[in-house]
Protein backbone atom coordinates (compact mmCIF):
# COMPACT_ATOMS: atom_id res chain seq x y z
CA UNK A 1 0.00 0.00 0.00
CA UNK A 2 1.33 3.22 -1.04
CA UNK A 3 1.94 5.99 2.21
CA UNK A 4 2.91 9.72 2.37
CA UNK A 5 4.64 11.48 4.98
CA UNK A 6 3.31 14.56 6.56
CA UNK A 7 5.46 17.15 8.61
CA UNK A 8 3.83 19.93 11.03
CA UNK A 9 6.57 22.40 11.64
CA UNK A 10 5.83 24.63 14.22
CA UNK A 11 8.28 27.30 16.71
CA UNK A 12 8.11 24.43 19.11
CA UNK A 13 7.71 21.33 17.98
CA UNK A 14 7.54 19.09 14.78
CA UNK A 15 5.24 16.46 14.58
CA UNK A 16 5.53 14.30 11.74
CA UNK A 17 4.04 10.66 10.67
CA UNK A 18 3.09 8.46 7.91
CA UNK A 19 -0.58 8.68 6.60
CA UNK A 20 -2.34 6.44 3.67
CA UNK A 21 -4.06 8.17 0.65
CA UNK A 22 -7.09 8.43 2.61
CA UNK A 23 -6.08 10.69 5.48
CA UNK A 24 -5.95 8.12 8.11
CA UNK A 25 -2.24 8.45 10.55
CA UNK A 26 -1.16 5.39 10.60
CA UNK A 27 1.83 6.14 13.10
CA UNK A 28 3.21 9.78 14.18
CA UNK A 29 5.77 11.16 16.76
CA UNK A 30 7.01 14.57 17.66
CA UNK A 31 10.26 16.86 17.88
CA UNK A 32 11.48 19.83 19.48
CA UNK A 33 12.36 21.72 16.60
CA UNK A 34 16.04 22.57 15.44
CA UNK A 35 17.00 26.36 15.64
CA UNK A 36 20.82 25.86 15.51
CA UNK A 37 21.25 26.96 12.07
CA UNK A 38 19.59 25.85 8.49
CA UNK A 39 21.80 22.73 8.34
CA UNK A 40 20.49 20.99 11.27
CA UNK A 41 17.16 22.21 10.44
CA UNK A 42 17.37 20.53 6.99
CA UNK A 43 19.30 17.23 8.74
CA UNK A 44 16.80 16.72 10.87
CA UNK A 45 14.35 16.82 8.78
CA UNK A 46 16.35 14.24 6.30
CA UNK A 47 16.97 11.68 9.26
CA UNK A 48 13.06 11.94 10.15
CA UNK A 49 12.32 10.68 6.01
CA UNK A 50 14.43 8.59 5.92
CA UNK A 51 13.48 6.57 8.51
CA UNK A 52 10.08 6.48 7.61
CA UNK A 53 11.03 5.53 3.88
CA UNK A 54 12.81 2.57 5.04
CA UNK A 55 9.97 0.88 6.58
CA UNK A 56 6.93 1.82 4.33
CA UNK A 57 5.76 2.39 0.78
CA UNK A 58 6.32 6.31 0.64
CA UNK A 59 5.77 8.05 -2.41
CA UNK A 60 6.17 11.71 -0.84
CA UNK A 61 6.50 14.40 1.57
CA UNK A 62 3.75 16.88 2.23
CA UNK A 63 4.71 19.92 4.70
CA UNK A 64 3.07 22.28 6.81
CA UNK A 65 4.55 25.32 7.64
CA UNK A 66 3.83 28.66 9.25
CA UNK A 67 4.30 32.38 7.87
CA UNK A 68 4.44 33.46 3.93
CA UNK A 69 4.76 30.05 1.51
CA UNK A 70 5.33 29.92 -2.33
CA UNK A 71 3.96 26.77 -2.67
CA UNK A 72 5.04 26.50 -6.13
CA UNK A 73 8.90 26.58 -5.71
CA UNK A 74 8.40 25.09 -2.09
CA UNK A 75 10.31 27.78 -0.70
CA UNK A 76 9.07 29.74 2.86
CA UNK A 77 9.56 33.47 1.68
CA UNK A 78 8.57 34.56 5.47
CA UNK A 79 8.88 32.33 8.57
CA UNK A 80 8.84 34.88 11.75
CA UNK A 81 9.47 31.98 13.74
CA UNK A 82 12.07 30.42 12.09
CA UNK A 83 13.89 33.18 10.18
CA UNK A 84 16.74 31.32 9.26
CA UNK A 85 14.67 28.92 6.78
CA UNK A 86 13.45 32.08 4.82
CA UNK A 87 14.42 32.07 0.98
CA UNK A 88 15.51 28.49 1.27
CA UNK A 89 14.81 25.98 -1.46
CA UNK A 90 14.09 23.63 1.11
CA UNK A 91 11.69 21.34 -1.25
CA UNK A 92 14.46 21.19 -3.69
CA UNK A 93 17.09 20.83 -1.00
CA UNK A 94 15.03 17.83 0.72
CA UNK A 95 14.28 16.13 -2.68
CA UNK A 96 17.69 15.67 -3.63
CA UNK A 97 18.51 14.43 -0.49
CA UNK A 98 15.98 11.57 -0.13
CA UNK A 99 14.75 11.14 -3.77
CA UNK A 100 11.43 11.84 -3.34
CA UNK A 101 8.90 14.32 -4.14
CA UNK A 102 8.22 17.22 -1.77
CA UNK A 103 5.61 20.10 -1.25
CA UNK A 104 5.42 22.93 1.11
CA UNK A 105 2.01 24.55 1.90
CA UNK A 106 1.34 27.05 4.93
CA UNK A 107 0.21 25.94 7.68
CA UNK A 108 -3.32 27.71 7.98
CA UNK A 109 -3.72 26.61 4.50
CA UNK A 110 -3.21 22.76 5.53
CA UNK A 111 -6.02 23.73 8.45
CA UNK A 112 -8.27 24.01 5.17
CA UNK A 113 -7.19 21.12 3.51
CA UNK A 114 -7.42 18.90 6.56
CA UNK A 115 -11.41 19.66 6.75
CA UNK A 116 -11.31 19.24 2.96
CA UNK A 117 -9.86 15.60 2.86
CA UNK A 118 -11.65 14.23 5.64
CA UNK A 119 -12.96 16.77 7.89
CA UNK A 120 -16.17 18.76 8.23
CA UNK A 121 -16.00 20.75 4.08
CA UNK A 122 -15.63 17.21 2.64
CA UNK A 123 -18.92 18.26 0.54
CA UNK A 124 -18.20 21.65 0.76
CA UNK A 125 -16.76 24.02 -2.36
CA UNK A 126 -16.60 27.41 -0.62
CA UNK A 127 -15.91 27.69 2.85
CA UNK A 128 -13.03 29.50 5.32
CA UNK A 129 -11.21 28.53 7.89
CA UNK A 130 -10.24 30.62 10.87
CA UNK A 131 -7.29 29.15 13.41
CA UNK A 132 -7.28 31.03 16.87
CA UNK A 133 -4.23 30.60 18.77
CA UNK A 134 -1.92 33.07 19.88
CA UNK A 135 -2.47 35.19 16.37
CA UNK A 136 -5.04 34.19 13.75
CA UNK A 137 -4.51 32.48 10.68
CA UNK A 138 -6.57 31.14 7.60
CA UNK A 139 -7.48 29.61 4.91
CA UNK A 140 -9.77 30.17 2.03
CA UNK A 141 -11.14 27.76 -0.04
CA UNK A 142 -13.41 28.84 -2.89
CA UNK A 143 -14.69 26.94 -5.75
CA UNK A 144 -13.19 23.99 -4.47
CA UNK A 145 -10.26 25.78 -5.04
CA UNK A 146 -7.50 26.55 -2.15
CA UNK A 147 -7.28 30.97 -2.50
CA UNK A 148 -3.25 31.64 -1.83
CA UNK A 149 -3.70 34.81 -3.75
CA UNK A 150 -0.51 36.49 -6.05
CA UNK A 151 2.10 36.46 -3.80
CA UNK A 152 0.85 33.41 -1.24
CA UNK A 153 -1.00 35.78 1.56
CA UNK A 154 -4.51 34.89 0.96
CA UNK A 155 -6.13 34.07 4.43
CA UNK A 156 -3.83 36.28 6.43
CA UNK A 157 -6.89 37.31 8.43
CA UNK A 158 -4.59 38.74 11.22
CA UNK A 159 -3.78 42.05 8.94
CA UNK A 160 -7.66 42.81 8.94
CA UNK A 161 -8.46 46.31 10.53
CA UNK A 162 -11.31 45.45 12.83
CA UNK A 163 -12.02 48.80 15.24
CA UNK A 164 -10.39 52.28 14.86
CA UNK A 165 -10.84 52.98 18.52
CA UNK A 166 -7.10 52.61 19.59
CA UNK A 167 -5.70 53.70 16.15
CA UNK A 168 -6.15 51.01 13.37
CA UNK A 169 -6.18 48.08 15.27
CA UNK A 170 -5.69 44.50 13.34
CA UNK A 171 -7.99 41.06 14.33
CA UNK A 172 -5.18 39.84 15.99
CA UNK A 173 -5.26 42.43 18.44
CA UNK A 174 -8.69 42.05 19.88
CA UNK A 175 -9.96 38.69 18.48
CA UNK A 176 -7.22 36.37 18.86
CA UNK A 177 -6.39 33.98 22.26
CA UNK A 178 -3.84 36.28 23.05
CA UNK A 179 -6.10 39.17 22.92
CA UNK A 180 -8.53 37.67 25.45
CA UNK A 181 -5.31 37.41 27.84
CA UNK A 182 -4.18 40.69 27.75
CA UNK A 183 -8.23 42.22 27.88
CA UNK A 184 -8.21 39.98 31.17
CA UNK A 185 -4.48 41.89 32.16
CA UNK A 186 -5.79 44.99 31.45
CA UNK A 187 -9.11 45.09 33.88
CA UNK A 188 -7.33 43.12 36.35
CA UNK A 189 -4.17 45.21 36.62
CA UNK A 190 -1.62 42.45 36.43
CA UNK A 191 0.79 41.32 34.55
CA UNK A 192 1.55 37.35 35.43
CA UNK A 193 0.96 34.44 33.14
CA UNK A 194 -2.59 33.38 32.75
CA UNK A 195 -3.96 30.86 30.04
CA UNK A 196 -7.57 31.23 28.18
CA UNK A 197 -8.64 28.31 29.88
CA UNK A 198 -8.25 29.82 33.90
CA UNK A 199 -9.90 33.12 32.62
CA UNK A 200 -13.00 31.20 31.01
CA UNK A 201 -13.49 29.38 34.38
CA UNK A 202 -12.94 32.24 36.35
CA UNK A 203 -16.24 33.78 34.12
CA UNK A 204 -18.32 31.09 35.79
CA UNK A 205 -18.53 33.12 38.67
CA UNK A 206 -17.08 36.57 37.72
CA UNK A 207 -19.86 38.85 35.67
CA UNK A 208 -16.90 41.19 34.94
CA UNK A 209 -14.83 38.63 33.36
CA UNK A 210 -17.73 37.01 31.12
CA UNK A 211 -17.85 40.71 29.73
CA UNK A 212 -14.82 40.68 29.02
CA UNK A 213 -15.21 37.15 27.32
CA UNK A 214 -18.46 38.11 25.45
CA UNK A 215 -16.56 41.17 24.39
CA UNK A 216 -14.04 39.25 23.09
CA UNK A 217 -16.90 36.86 21.07
CA UNK A 218 -17.90 40.28 19.79
CA UNK A 219 -14.57 41.01 18.07
CA UNK A 220 -14.25 37.29 16.67
CA UNK A 221 -18.14 37.58 15.17
CA UNK A 222 -16.77 41.13 13.71
CA UNK A 223 -14.54 38.94 12.37
CA UNK A 224 -16.46 36.21 10.76
CA UNK A 225 -19.26 38.89 9.38
CA UNK A 226 -16.92 40.97 7.56
CA UNK A 227 -15.07 37.44 6.06
CA UNK A 228 -18.46 36.12 5.41
CA UNK A 229 -19.48 39.22 3.66
CA UNK A 230 -16.69 39.71 1.05
CA UNK A 231 -16.16 35.53 0.27
CA UNK A 232 -20.19 34.28 0.70
CA UNK A 233 -18.79 31.03 2.14
CA UNK A 234 -20.85 28.20 2.71
CA UNK A 235 -19.54 27.48 6.39
CA UNK A 236 -16.83 29.25 8.63
CA UNK A 237 -14.75 26.65 10.42
CA UNK A 238 -12.59 27.57 13.39
CA UNK A 239 -9.77 26.12 14.82
CA UNK A 240 -7.14 26.12 17.42
CA UNK A 241 -7.33 25.60 21.10
CA UNK A 242 -10.79 27.46 21.18
CA UNK A 243 -12.41 24.84 19.12
CA UNK A 244 -12.08 22.57 22.11
CA UNK A 245 -15.38 24.60 24.09
CA UNK A 246 -18.37 23.16 23.79
CA UNK A 247 -20.26 26.69 23.84
CA UNK A 248 -18.32 28.23 20.95
CA UNK A 249 -20.39 28.25 18.07
CA UNK A 250 -23.42 29.34 20.29
CA UNK A 251 -21.57 32.58 21.71
CA UNK A 252 -20.44 33.34 18.45
CA UNK A 253 -24.07 32.80 16.93
CA UNK A 254 -25.24 35.32 19.59
CA UNK A 255 -23.03 37.90 18.92
CA UNK A 256 -23.00 37.49 14.80
CA UNK A 257 -26.90 37.74 15.69
CA UNK A 258 -26.77 40.97 17.29
CA UNK A 259 -25.14 42.26 13.68
CA UNK A 260 -28.32 44.15 11.88
CA UNK A 261 -27.25 42.17 8.15
CA UNK A 262 -26.00 38.71 9.67
CA UNK A 263 -29.26 37.15 8.23
CA UNK A 264 -28.79 38.33 4.73
CA UNK A 265 -25.11 36.08 4.99
CA UNK A 266 -25.35 33.79 7.34
CA UNK A 267 -22.80 31.24 6.82
CA UNK A 268 -23.36 28.35 9.14
CA UNK A 269 -20.36 27.96 11.93
CA UNK A 270 -18.63 25.19 13.32
CA UNK A 271 -15.68 23.86 14.51
CA UNK A 272 -13.09 22.34 12.36
CA UNK A 273 -12.99 18.85 13.02
CA UNK A 274 -9.34 18.10 12.88
CA UNK A 275 -7.32 19.33 16.07
CA UNK A 276 -3.43 18.54 16.49
CA UNK A 277 -3.19 16.46 13.41
CA UNK A 278 -4.75 19.15 10.70
CA UNK A 279 -0.86 20.09 10.16
CA UNK A 280 -0.40 16.41 9.37
CA UNK A 281 -3.50 15.37 7.52
CA UNK A 282 -3.78 18.62 5.50
CA UNK A 283 -0.15 18.32 4.66
CA UNK A 284 -0.93 14.87 3.05
CA UNK A 285 -3.76 16.74 1.05
CA UNK A 286 -1.78 19.16 -0.39
CA UNK A 287 0.80 16.60 -1.38
CA UNK A 288 -1.67 14.56 -4.00
CA UNK A 289 -3.51 17.61 -4.79
CA UNK A 290 -1.14 19.92 -5.82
Amino acid sequence: MENLIGIDIGGTYIKYGILDKSGNILKKDKKETPKKDIKDFIDFLTNIIKEYKKEENIIGVGISIPGFIDSKKGIPLVCSNLRFIENIRIKDILEEKINLPVKLENDANCVALAEKFNGNAINCSDFVCITVGTGIGGGIYINNKLVSGKTFKGGEFCYMITREEKGYERANENSSMMALINMYKDYKGINKEISGYDIFKEAEFDENVRYIIDKWYSNLARLIYNISSVLNPEKVLIGGGISAREDLVSNLEIQLNKIECWHFIEAKIEKCKHRNDSGLIGAAYNFLNS
